[in-house]
């Protein structure tokens, strides 16, 4: 599958890596410019490449929204049309200071992407795994696989995304 990755810092870079790693195509982007993304593509090998925005967006048949929730509109925007793609949201709406949940109780981020991008395909998942443990071999703690949680009211995503999840070395759980 083609995966663009959209937000690649430690999330977004971490899952990118794992799924070119289990030989997925790969693109990165993010605000901070090519050059760098260049340099996470070339780190990560497997045939991984960066590009805009826009360019990574156009390029994949799943997107991975990987951006801090402050950047998620703008983002999304840069996307241009995601028409019919599946779009994974690993977003935690939290405040830019990191002092509480901008929503959570009457809607969602993944709601509000769906309005967002009403055209994509939006599932949730993978949303309360730390980043460190992108890194543990294997995706394990303790000699066990880690939980990856995954939802979305279309059926035929979710399976998608469940072999990501799968793929990234989680375990899945809808």
């Amino acid at each position: 599958m083609r995966i663009g990755i959209v937000g690649s810092g430690r999330m977004g870079g971490g899952l990118g890596r794992l799924w070119a790693h289990a030989g997925h195509e790969v693109m990165f982007s993010d605000v901070r410019g090519l050059e760098e993304m260049r340099a996470l593509a070339e780190e990560v090998g497997h045939g991984a490449r960066a590009g805009s925005i826009r360019e990574t967006a156009a390029w994949c048949d799943i997107v991975l929204l990987a951006t801090h929730w402050a950047q998620c509109k703008s983002a999304l925007e840069e996307c241009g049309s995601l028409e019919g793609k599946i779009l994974i949201d690993i977003i935690n709406p939290v405040k830019p200071d990191f002092s509480d949940l901008e929503f959570g109780f009457t809607t969602s981020a993944s709601e509000e992407i769906a309005r967002l991008v009403p055209q994509a395909r939006v599932v949730k998942a993978l949303n309360t795994i730390p980043s460190p443990v992108l890194a543990l071999e294997g995706c394990r703690v303790a000699g066990q696989k880690v939980s990856g949680f995954y939802c979305g009211d279309d059926g035929a995503a979710k399976q998608v995304v469940a072999q990501l999840v799968a793929d990234a070395g989680f375990d899945p759980v809808d």
